[in-house]
This record gives C-alpha cells, structure tokens and sequence, in this order.
C-alpha cells in the first residue's frame, strides 16, 4: 500500500512538471478548477478521512484550508464556491506543496502502523479520488491553455500510429442475460454495485469511434442546423451558446489538444463531444448509442490496454488496422441514464456524499479515455456527466438493434 500511495502521489506532480506557476492559478470558467486547487484538494482529502480519524493530537497543517479545498461534502462544514476557486491567489503554490509533503508523512506513518481492511478501504478510495484528479488536471489544463489567445502546447507531439483502420467494421452479440456491476473482492465505488442481471436483447455496435471525417460530413450536411435531429434541450444549448463543432476545434482543419494546435486528422476519433451531439449524430446515422450495460458486457470480454494516461499522448489516437482495443482513447457516451443499481446503498458517514447524490440528469460514459490511468479501470467502472458537458475527452460508438 505504501508503494502504491507514493506511487499515485508521484504522478499527480509529473503531470505539473511542464507548468509554470502561472499556469496553475487561473479558472477559465466555472466547470473548471485550478491546478494549484486540485493538488491540494486531493491532499485535503487524505488529511480529513485519513490522518484526523486515525491520529491522536494531529496538527492540522491550517485550519483555514478546510474551508477553501473542501468540494462538496456538506457534512464537513461550508466550503467556497467552486466557481469561486480561482480567487485564491493564496495559498501560494510553494505552501500548498508544502501541504502534500506534511500530509504524505502522516499518511505513511499511519500506513506502517495500521493494517485494518477498514483504514485500508480509506487510502484506497483516496487513491482512486487522487487518480479521478489527475483526468481533471489534464483536462482543466487544456481548457485554461485553449483560452490562451497564445494557444501554448502542454507537451511536444509524438508520434502515433498511421498504419489506420478506414472502414468502420460492426461487432455482433447475441441475446444473453448479462449480470453488471462489480464483484466486491476488489475496490470499486458504491455506484458499481450490488451485482444483478438484466436482459441484452440482440445488438451490434462499432468497433471503432466516430472519427473527424464522419463528423466533418454531419457539419457538412448542416447537422448542427437540423432541428429534426436534436433534442429539444439539445437544440436550445447549442443555438444558445452558438455550438456549431467539437469543443477544441479552431476551424474544419485544426484543433487544439494539449500537443498545441494540431492538425485534424481524418482517421482520429472524434472527441470532446456533448452528449447532445452524439444523441444527434446517432440520429443522423439512423443508430442510437449503446446502453451501459451493453458496453459493459463487450468491455467484459475485451483487455484493459489501449491509450491511457501512461502513454503520454493526451489525445485518442488513429486506430491501428490491427487494433481490438475498446478501452482507452475516449469515454464513451451512453444511453443509460447515472442512476443506482437495484438495493444501491451508499458508502457510510461521510462517504455517503462521494456519488450517489449526483444520480439525477446526468449520462453514464464507460471505458476510460487518453487521460485516465489504465489501473483506475475496470468493466463496471461508470463515470457520469451532464448531457451539455464537452470539456472531458469523450466520444461515440455506434449501435444498433441486429435484424
């Protein structure tokens, strides 16, 4: 476990190796969060539900930090507002290090001590929460560097296969009774199970995602223009915030990623799209997306490999013609609304507030995307977003019913 704390701790400050100070204190919009904020939320977490029930006369390294790097947990106090995040030009970046390395003592003094499953639950979730961070580090760094009028690159390129798949091939699964969620010899969130079973009717879906030249085609046919394809929530949002491509797109043959401006590769998957638009591509390709359940069930039978945040390319990549790859890449989104599992109980105490209070308007997305760690995975994991939300690297397999 102490191998493993250091480990995903180090990580989290290899990411902010290419950043300079200025970088890590700005909030481009109120979704979200400044770096410096984020590496010392997570190091909040571990003192709060790790250090303060386990220690006897700890010290807090301050006691104003609980206010400002609290997120939502409302049972531990107020907290500032998270739209309010980049006001806090103090803590200086120096002193919230600071805190990392106070924090990470503590917790190692306590790992060596203590052996108990419950304690060892605690620094396991801080873990997973520690990794969750990483994903929003990367992806509040594009955000705040594509708002730049400089438009600076994260990191150099490199170089990614070209040997692509052009042809879009379908996946065949027969009717079965697929039993979701997660077996609990193993972590997993409280939105993962209990285990049950539900009935997948005859499916196929793609083996690959909508990638820029398909997308390229919707624009052209006028997709972002035709109402009989949206949603009506959907076509409200765009027509409100004028959306007319994918989040980072600069024009029909750039975009920006965190390699700086790039050029649009026909054969790259599609990304950073809303579930609005995949709802509406669908549409306009005669398919729907694929439930949870159904990509659970094909992501079951596949191996977590693919293009994960260790690859270091932070974005999808031109599928190989070779590739049987369905993890990595890009989130997929789903039809399946973010709501409990049948007898669904949520973690104790304060842990309650981790997940289950967001089960309301929001859509499950499966598999894991180019900025998630490959050991944060697994079939059952579930991440869950607003139907408007396009700042998370996400994307679209298409499915349909089999004839």
């Amino acid at each position: 476990m102490k191998k493993k704390f250091k480990q995903i701790r180090k990580q989290t400050l290899d990411l902010i190796r290419p950043l300079e100070i200025e970088d890590m204190v700005i909030q481009t919009d109120a979704f979200v969060s400044p770096i410096k904020w984020h590496l010392a939320h997570t190091t909040w977490f571990f003192e709060n539900f790790v250090i303060i029930p386990n220690q006897k006369n700890y010290k807090v390294f301050d006691e104003k930090f609980s206010y400002i790097f609290n997120s939502y947990y409302h049972s531990l106090g107020s907290f500032n507002p998270s739209n309010k995040r980049g006001f806090l030009n103090r803590p200086t970046l120096r002193e919230v290090l600071s805190y990392r390395k106070y924090v990470e003592d503590h917790v190692n003094n306590l790992i060596d001590k203590k052996k108990d499953s419950e304690f060892e639950f605690v620094i396991e979730l801080g873990l997973n929460h520690e990794q969750q961070h990483q994903e929003l580090i990367l992806m509040d760094v594009l955000n705040i560097f594509f708002n730049n009028p400089l438009k600076p690159a994260y990191q150099k390129k490199k170089n990614t296969p070209k040997n692509a798949r052009r042809k879009n091939e379908w996946i065949m699964f027969d009717e079965s009774i697929h039993q979701y969620g997660a077996k609990v010899n193993a972590f997993c969130f409280d939105n993962e199970i209990p285990i049950g079973e539900t009935l997948i009717k005859p499916f196929k879906v793609t083996k690959d995602f909508v990638n820029n030249k398909d997308w390229k085609e919707f624009i052209d046919d006028n997709g972002y223009n035709r109402t009989e394809l949206w949603l009506s929530d959907g076509w409200d949002y765009i027509k409100k915030n004028s959306i007319n491509k994918p989040m980072y797109w600069l024009d029909l043959k750039h975009h920006f990623t965190l390699n700086g401006i790039t050029d649009i590769e026909d054969y790259q998957p599609v990304s950073h799209i809303s579930f609005y638009e995949a709802d509406a591509y669908c549409r306009y390709k005669n398919m729907r997306l694929p439930s949870e359940f159904e990509i659970e069930l094909v992501l079951k039978k596949k191996k977590i490999k693919g293009n994960f945040l260790e690859n270091k390319i932070f974005e999808p990549v031109i599928p190989e013609s070779n590739s049987n790859n369905f993890y990595g890449d890009l989130w997929m989104w789903t039809s399946s609304n973010y709501k409990a599992f049948e007898g669904y109980k949520p973690f104790s105490g304060f842990f309650s507030e981790y997940n289950g209070k967001f089960m309301c308007n929001q859509f499950v997305l499966k598999g894991g995307s180019c900025i998630t760690p490959r050991s944060h995975l697994r079939p059952s994991y579930r991440n869950f977003y607003y139907p408007y939300n396009r700042w998370q690297f996400s994307g679209i397999r298409l499915a349909s019913e089999t004839e």
